[in-house]
């Protein structure tokens, strides 16, 4: 699905534009992918273990924005990726289609500018139109910027999964199973 491109003045007064991703991104999305798992403890991967082609993204690209119930947001600060969002069908089967998942991501130096916020509305109101029933997402216990954030948008933790994810150097991080059903 193709989101209308949006612009917001951020809290730091500088323009934020909130687009679709296109396959045109691959490279920048590979990119910021790389910088965002370098610089945060909460998401599944390492920088090593993200290893997509350009060839590749550009086809998970192409077929997200050929998806009526797929959306993936980028948001750019002067030309750069500072964040990523998106909505995906939880899977095709006639029991499940009522779900979908949630994923966002903000560049450790854009935090507190409201770009997850304006993102989460897009992507509630994204989810609506697309007729899902329920949006779930897993983070990270102890990202509290992420699950305030989560909350303050009527999500619920209805779960938590021990040691969710286990880091290099030993210790484990539990994860927060949340849900928002929609209208």
């Amino acid at each position: 699905m193709i989101l209308q491109t949006k612009a917001l003045t951020l809290a730091s007064g500088k323009t934020c534009v909130l687009r679709s991703a296109e396959p045109e991104d691959a490279a920048r999305v590979i990119d910021y992918m790389k910088i965002m798992l370098g610089e945060t403890p909460y998401l599944l991967r390492t920088p090593e273990e993200f290893d997509y082609t350009a060839e590749q993204e550009a086809e998970i690209l192409k077929n997200k924005s050929n998806d009526p119930r797929s959306l993936m947001i980028l948001a750019e600060v002067d030309g750069e990726i500072v964040g990523t969002s998106d909505i995906h069908p939880a899977g095709s089967r006639s029991r499940i289609k009522h779900r979908c998942g949630l994923g966002m991501s903000v560049r450790m130096d854009f935090w507190r500018l409201g770009i997850g916020s304006v993102m989460m509305k897009k992507l509630i109101a994204f989810a609506e139109k697309a007729g899902y029933e329920q949006i779930e997402l897993e983070v990270v216990s102890s990202n509290r910027r992420a699950v305030n954030l989560y909350l303050k948008y009527g999500f619920m933790v209805y779960g938590t999964r021990p040691h969710g994810l286990r880091y290099a150097d030993g210790t484990y991080a539990n994860d927060y199973l949340m849900y928002r059903t929609l209208p």
